[in-house]
């Protein structure tokens, strides 16, 4: 069971990584619905899914722009991590 002030971090980046969900949705896959992050040795990565819960790609990857690279990064390199991914809807 996660601790009152474990509960209000995992709020606040689900709540960031939604916000930057909605600046770069055009950059998502079409049908994203949901975001999963996850921080691994400093490296950020985002897996978009549909409604349905279907994994429909990740991020960043080759198209992924500088802009939205820089803000995952920016956001997220040294943010303290859950055993599960942080997840956001959009």
């Amino acid at each position: 069971m996660p601790t009152p002030e474990q509960q209000r971090e995992y709020t606040r980046l689900s709540r960031q990584l939604q916000a930057i969900g909605h600046r770069y949705l055009k950059e998502l896959p079409n049908g994203a619905a949901s975001l999963g992050l996850t921080v691994a040795n400093g490296i950020v990565t985002v897996d978009v899914y549909d409604r349905m819960g279907k994994q429909l790609g990740t991020v960043p990857n080759e198209s992924t722009s500088g802009s939205l690279r820089s803000d995952l990064e920016t956001a997220f390199k040294h943010a303290t991590m859950f055993e599960d991914p942080i997840i956001a809807p959009l």
